[in-house]
């Protein structure tokens, strides 16, 4: 009789123990910033392989794509992506890049199509604020609990910042500006 009762005692002692050690997750929370900076962060680190290496006959051959996600105490979100050209394939091809190429990275990037017609490389408005606004709604901000005019407040917080990185140092370029516009700068 005294065993079960010692064992009884242990057994519960033990449960009691282990039901303490788990937390609830329904008392944490994780911030809205940095759960909207991690939707990003996925998006993008899908999205990258887009930019196929080889590059093809209207898209530049990227060796690697490196990027930067930041929020400053003022709720603006960054995006900094830095797209190094294939070094062995733009020291032997005389090839410079462009601001549409820069345009392409984010274009790639965010709704896969480039924006510009093949061969001409014309703007073709394949790629505009709309297309880009419905396409980071769905895929990022998708969150249940934000409404269409915070959503807006946020994409217009949004600045991006890509620089093209060709071999030659002075053949680099960059474009900026919020990750709607149509065109960057």
């Amino acid at each position: 009789m005294k065993i079960k009762f010692f064992f009884f005692i242990i057994i519960l002692i033990s449960f009691i123990n282990v039901h303490a050690k788990t937390d609830s997750l329904d008392a944490k929370f994780i911030p809205l910033k940095d759960f909207i900076i991690l939707k990003f962060d996925i998006f993008i680190q899908k999205s990258i392989n887009n930019l196929a290496p080889g590059g093809g006959i209207t898209g530049i051959s990227f060796q690697s794509i490196n990027y930067d996600l930041e929020m400053d105490k003022k709720n603006n979100i960054l995006i900094s992506i830095d797209a190094v050209m294939n070094k062995k394939r733009y020291t032997k091809k005389k090839y410079y890049p462009k601001m549409r190429d820069c345009n392409q990275v984010r274009n790639k990037i965010f709704v896969n199509k480039y924006g510009y017609s093949p061969f001409r490389q014309n703007f073709n408005n394949l790629v505009n604020k709309d297309i880009l606004t419905n396409k980071i709604n769905d895929n990022v901000l998708n969150i249940s609990t934000l409404n269409d005019d915070f959503k807006n407040k946020i994409l217009d917080k949004t600045k991006i910042k890509i620089n093209v990185l060709h071999p030659k140092a002075e053949r680099n370029i960059s474009c900026s500006g919020n990750l709607t516009d149509t065109e960057l700068n």
